[in-house]
This record gives C-alpha cells, sequence and structure tokens, in this order.
C-alpha cells in the first residue's frame, strides 16, 4: 500500500468563548489504492502557526513518505525521524509533525484492514472518563464560570478544570465559586497556561489544596525546568504537564528529575500514538497518573487520543466543553458534548480513527489568520503573573 500524496488541510472558524478565531492543522496522506488516512497536529489548543506546519509537510514530511509502504507505520516514522531530528530537534514541529502522520498511517492502515486503530495497538473499545475544560473568558464572574460547568454536569461529568489568569485573588474567587456549585463530589483541577512564577504558584497552590483541588496544570513555563522541580517537591496540589511536552524523551527527563505528579501527553503535540503509550509506560515505572491532554482539536485529534489512551488503559482524559465546536461535531457526532451520557467516551465506531472527513471541509471551514491564543492573551505564558514585559 504506497503512499501516493501526503498533504496538509488548514481549517478554522470564529468562537465566541472567548471571541477568537480557533485554527486547525490537519494532515491527509491518500494511498495509491485510494484509501485516505488523517491525521492532526496541535500547538496545545487547536494549531495557532498552521502555515508553518503545511509548509513543512509540502516541503519536507511529503517527499519523505511518497512511494513508501503505508502499512510499515514504525518505518515511516523512523524515516521522519531520521530527516527531522537532528534539523529541527525531537520537540516542537517536529513532535507535531511526526505526531499528525503518524496518526494518519494509523487511520489508513485501519481502514485498509477494517479495523479500528485501538484494535491494531491491542486493545478493545472500552468507555474512559471524561473531564470537562472550562474558558478563559476571565471578564466574567465567578459565578458565570460556576454555570459554564452546568451542560458538562448533566451529562454526567464528575471532573472538571477552572482556567486560571487573573491574579491570584480573583483566580481563588472563581476556583471558590466553581467547587461550590459543582459539589464535594466532582473533581476540580485548574490550569493556570504558563501564568505564575514558581513563588507566586506556590503560594496559589497552598490555597487551592483548601479548596480540594485534584492537580494544576502548568502553574510555571516549560522551559522553567528547575522550578518545576522546585513546585513539584513543595506543592500540597499535584502538579501537571504535557501540553508543552513534544517528545517522550522529554518527558523522560521530567520523570527522572521528578518535576510533575501528572503526565499529560497529547499525540498531536508529542510524536503521536506510539510516543504516548511509552509516556504512559514510562510514567508507569515513576507511579505519575497519565491523563491525556486534549486540547480543543477537531475530530481528528480528539479520537486519535481516545485510541491509544485506550490502548494504554488510561483511566480518564480531557475533553473540552466550549457550546461550539462543528469540527467535532459534524466530524463525529457521538463526540459531540450533548451526545455524553454518564459522563464518559469511546472511541468512535468504524476502521481506521472512525472519523470521516468531508471533501468540502476547508471550503466551509477555511484558515484565516490572527486572533491566535498568544494575541489575545498576551500576558500568558510569561510566567510573571500577567505583570509587563
Amino acid at each position: 500500500m504506497r503512499i501516493e500524496r501526503v498533504e496538509p488541510v488548514l481549517l478554522g472558524y470564529h468562537k465566541s468563548d472567548p471571541p477568537m478565531r480557533r485554527s486547525f492543522a490537519l494532515v491527509r496522506i491518500t494511498a495509491a489504492n485510494g484509501l485516505t488516512g488523517w491525521g492532526e497536529a496541535s500547538t496545545n489548543w487547536g494549531h495557532s502557526y498552521p502555515t508553518v506546519f503545511a509548509t513543512a509537510i509540502r516541503d519536507v514530511c511529503a517527499g519523505i513518505l511518497r512511494g513508501q509502504d503505508a502499512r510499515d507505520v514504525r518505518g515511516r516514522v523512523a524515516d521522519l525521524r531520521t530527516h527531522l531530528d537532528g534539523y529541527l530537534g525531537r520537540d516542537g514541529l517536529t513532535g507535531q509533525l511526526v505526531g499528525a502522520c503518524e496518526i494518519a498511517l494509523w487511520d489508513l492502515v485501519g481502514r485498509a484492514l477494517d479495523a479500528p486503530v485501538c484494535e491494531l495497538l491491542g486493545a478493545v473499545r472500552r468507555p474512559i472518563r471524561l473531564y470537562g475544560t472550562g474558558t478563559t473568558m476571565f471578564d466574567e464572574s465567578p459565578q458565570w464560570h460556576a454555570r459554564y460547568f452546568d451542560q458538562a454536569l448533566a451529562a454526567g461529568f464528575r471532573g472538571v478544570k477552572v482556567r486560571l489568569g487573573r491574579s491570584v485573588e480573583a483566580d481563588l474567587a472563581v476556583v471558590e465559586a466553581v467547587r461550590a456549585h459543582v459539589g464535594p463530589d466532582v473533581s476540580v483541577g485548574v490550569d493556570s497556561y504558563w501564568f505564575h512564577d514558581a513563588r507566586t504558584a506556590l503560594t496559589l497552590a497552598t490555597h487551592l489544596a483548601e479548596l480540594g483541588v485534584s492537580f494544576f496544570e502548568e502553574p510555571v513555563p516549560q522551559h522553567r525546568h528547575a522550578d518545576l522541580v522546585w513546585l513539584t517537591a513543595r506543592s500540597p496540589v499535584p502538579i501537571a504537564v504535557g501540553e508543552r511536552v513534544g517528545s517522550p524523551d522529554a518527558f523522560a527527563r521530567l520523570a527522572a528529575d521528578h518535576a510533575a505528579d501528572v503526565f499529560q501527553p497529547d499525540a498531536s503535540i508529542c510524536g503521536g500514538l506510539l510516543a504516548c503509550l511509552d509516556v504512559a509506560a514510562l510514567a508507569a515505572q515513576h507511579g505519575i497518573r497519565v491523563v491525556p491532554h486534549v486540547g480543543g482539536p477537531t475530530a481528528v485529534g480528539l479520537a486519535a487520543n481516545l485510541h491509544w489512551a485506550t490502548a494504554a488503559g488510561v483511566e480518564e482524559a480531557e475533553f473540552d466543553i466550549d457550546p461550539y465546536q462543528p469540527l467535532v461535531d459534524e466530524l463525529s457526532p457521538a463526540l459531540a458534548l450533548p451526545a455524553i451520557r454518564g459522563g464518559f467516551a469511546a472511541v468512535p465506531d468504524g476502521p481506521g480513527l472512525g472519523v470521516d472527513v468531508p471533501d468540502d471541509l476547508a471550503d466551509r471551514f477555511p484558515y484565516v489568520p490572527g486572533d491566535t491564543y498568544a494575541e489575545v492573551f498576551p500576558s500568558h505564558e510569561r510566567g510573571r503573573s500577567g505583570a509587563p514585559a
């Protein structure tokens, strides 16, 4: 089954919570027999720089993969790594490119064999518990954020995640309101998206522990490795990282240095399904909990993460509860929030990823540049609690 075409497909739409563009980077791999597989790359929340991804797919990855056997997924990953790792590094863009292509190859092979990807990985379809991710509508009241989770709670979710990024006092007020609203039996995690330095993060964690918060995600910038080690050793709330970790090697360093308590690998970020399975095995050796990151991709990326999570035997995964997600709802209605029952989801029915992508999707949801997360929230990622540069 020879690979004939490798093509990037960029998508996007405008959302309201918060009002901004949401962009996506997919790859379509077509075999000589006409079968097609789809993969997706992410920068952790859709894709903020899809044209960079598209250029690398066209100019580098397509030439590496064309003419090769799609069935040898490990061989194709090795080919990509040979050409990319030594020149672009093993993380960042390389992890996204390899991950997207590997996901597409698994989808293609699954369709050829009429089998779901999770079965190719040695597992069978099973339900996975979900937690619902909140939103960055920072100007809204604590009560508004508490009510934001109502649809998820009605769908049976037993866990939610609050987005932080104001001040210590304002963030605590939101978490207090959410805890009071969801009750003691629903787990509450938080995500500050690199907003703090280590000391303000520890101050916040001390108060979060009193509210029974189950994890503190991305408290400080990922590249401040020593700060993560320092904070993890002192925080009364487990520290979670993963959406900026682009390879199993990077996760291995975190594990060796005790720089996190929870790993959140994402196949569209850290190199694909096999890489995530490696991370899950590494975490098991170090007693680290694994909760897949699923940062609002299309149904392609969502399904891919559910497939490896199924194979890894993980118990819980992230789920974006934004009310407007047409690239999930249309491509895989069973994974749309209104279809969730009991707070669980499973990989879609059907071969490969189980997601069918229509030919006109890019025409209906075209990529338009601008309004990326970094542009809308420039104070994040500095690790200074919003202090000016």
